[in-house]
């Protein structure tokens, strides 16, 4: 695999102990850096605040694809979150939100990077089996595959 993927397999991250929004957009801004997605950590999570109050990213049946463009941000990456309990995410179903596909995209890199994933993961996620393939499946590995095939399609 290349060194530059958008999207690695250490970017599944299961079992998030996050009770809210904003502590899973700071979960996810601390695991960016550790990953080195990311150079600083509130920077992250302003970012994604950021667009949370022009529009909350929450999807329905139980997703959420928050997303930033920041100057904290090093490299295009594509974070996924299971949370151990549903979260509260203001959605258009109202249901709590499991699974959050996180999309991390350097400022300075065209607008054209952000739209592509963004749209290839709304464009599945109004699957129903994508859907349930995710919110079943608790291997890294598999979840790895789904998410990955859906950024390259």
């Amino acid at each position: 695999m290349q060194e530059d993927s958008v999207f690695k397999k250490e970017y599944v991250l299961l079992d998030a102990d996050v009770s809210t929004k904003e502590e899973c957009l700071a979960f996810i801004a601390e695991k960016a850096v550790e990953f080195g997605i990311s150079s600083g950590v509130q920077a992250t999570v302003d970012g994604f605040m950021e667009r949370e109050n022009v529009d909350s990213t929450g999807f329905s049946d139980g997703f959420a694809i928050p997303h930033t463009r920041c100057d904290a941000i090093l490299k295009p990456s594509v974070l996924v979150v299971k949370t151990k309990h549903g979260i509260d995410w203001p959605s258009m179903d109202g249901e709590p939100t499991v699974v959050v596909l996180a999309l991390l995209v350097p400022k300075e890199v065209g607008g054209t990077v952000h739209l592509k994933l963004l749209s290839a993961l709304s464009r599945k996620l109004v699957n129903a089996e994508f859907q349930k393939s995710l919110l079943n499946s608790d291997d890294p590995d598999e979840i790895f595959g789904i998410i990955n095939q859906a950024i390259q399609s």
